[in-house]
């Protein structure tokens, strides 16, 4: 089984729909100590920008605003208010898509940077079709646990009505079916969400008329489109969970004990058709293969560096037919035979096992001058980085802020835009 893309507890989930819940509950006049009690947060936490939590605290703070209200259908009634736009950048960059496809397809691959709790996927033949339907499928990346009506009824209707804005139509969604059991009282709420809904089903799906996916968007601005596009492209590569399709895939790689597993068989196991999964790479500017070679090369420095493995043990243990394969493949990465890059990387020689000048390391690459494995970080420019370089600057800034080791996080932008005061803070 591939790793969680992250676990409850993870720092990742952003405050627009907490945000939103709270400051339209006190709107209506409940006390933010009720809204808030036992849950380490407080009004500043949920207007920060820049602040992210694990589940639990958030967890505890709905519960609290259903038993404050004592309105078991608190989700569906809130999220009635809460506009498209709130989604905030996947949002206008899915309305700003030259078709309702493009659009659908932003939020199949940025949705995340506003509700990383949640994974959304278009399905070109959802089950059990009804005269020419498409779907949205949405999963859970971990249990809700007691919050599952409210998170998936949230959810549901803030999509039907981003989708709506997109297409900017009075009805979109025909129908639509999740995994809950009816609540309670239903009945009398059933036209607040405006389409037949079927609880006690196998997914979370909502269904359109398939037809709608090639309408062009009445939004249609193919240059602030790449603006906004290129900005979520920027922040999707600083997440620092495996949230996108790449991330995900590498993932499993990363977890795998070899490396032979197929497309379909990585597909089936995200989630993804084998089509879909490779049209998401493709979108992404790589593929399968690229992914698997760049592991490949990952885990051959390693071996190489840090132990005495035959050569031709590796070469076979990496999915290599021959070592002579192995040996030609391993010196179009590094510029040097698996025996010489051993021999630079052993201890008598003290020389760094990284790439030849010119070259880059695969992703995650070992660093063996830092002896550690630091946690993956954002920099402000809003990109991944392991170098040793970057480590030692990062490590002095965490020396002169808060003396204790914390993952550094900024928004992408100039140096002068981190937040110190906020690298200390610890969900």
């Amino acid at each position: 089984m591939p790793p969680n893309s992250f676990t409850p507890d993870d720092p990742a989930l952003p405050m627009n729909y907490p945000g939103f819940v709270f400051r339209t509950l006190r709107e209506e006049g409940h006390a933010a100590s009720a809204l808030l009690a036992e849950t380490g947060l407080d009004e500043d936490h949920l207007t920060d920008p820049h602040f992210r939590c694990g589940f639990p605290p958030l967890r505890r703070f709905f519960l609290n605003a259903i038993a404050e209200t004592g309105d078991p259908h608190l989700g569906v009634r809130l999220a009635r208010k809460f506009e498209p736009t709130y989604i905030g950048l996947p949002a206008y960059t899915a309305m700003n898509a030259a078709r309702f496809r493009d659009g659908i397809e932003v939020l199949e691959r940025f949705f995340f940077l506003t509700f990383p709790a949640f994974d959304f996927h278009l399905l070109d033949d959802p089950p059990a079709p009804q005269g020419g339907e498409a779907a949205v499928r949405l999963r859970s990346k971990f249990p809700f646990d007691g919050l599952e009506y409210f998170a998936f009824s949230s959810a549901m209707v803030a999509i039907n009505d981003l989708l709506k804005a997109m297409l900017r139509a009075d009805q979109v969604t025909t129908r639509a079916e999740t995994t809950v059991n009816r609540p309670e009282g239903w009945s009398d709420k059933a036209d607040r969400v405006a389409v037949p809904v079927r609880f006690d089903a196998a997914e979370n799906l909502i269904f359109f008329p398939e037809p709608l996916l090639d309408r062009p968007l009445p939004g249609d601005d193919p240059i602030n489109h790449a603006r906004f596009l290129a900005l979520c492209e920027q922040f999707a590569a600083g997440s620092s969970f495996a949230t996108t399709p790449v991330a995900q895939v590498t993932a499993f790689l990363e977890g795998a004990n070899t490396l032979t597993a197929s497309l379909a068989e990585v597909a089936a196991e995200l989630g993804y058709s084998e089509r879909g999964l490779r049209r998401q790479l493709e979108r992404s500017g790589t593929s399968y293969r690229a992914l698997v070679e760049q592991m490949r090369e990952q885990r051959a420095r390693d071996l190489l560096a840090g132990g005495t493995q035959p050569i031709k043990a590796i070469a076979f243990g990496l999915g290599f037919e021959s070592s002579s394969n192995f040996a030609r493949s391993f010196k179009r990465w590094t510029g040097l035979t698996p025996k010489a890059f051993r021999e630079r990387a052993g201890p008598e020689s003290g020389a760094d096992s990284g790439p030849e000048p010119g070259r880059r390391s695969g992703r995650g690459g070992r660093w063996p001058e830092m002896n550690v494995h630091w946690p993956r970080v954002i920099l402000t420019c809003g990109r991944w980085t392991q170098s040793s370089r970057c480590m030692l600057h990062l490590q002095n800034i965490r020396r002169r802020t808060c003396q204790q080791p914390s993952t550094f996080m900024a928004e992408p932008g100039p140096a002068s835009a981190a937040h110190p005061s906020e690298d200390c803070r610890h969900s």
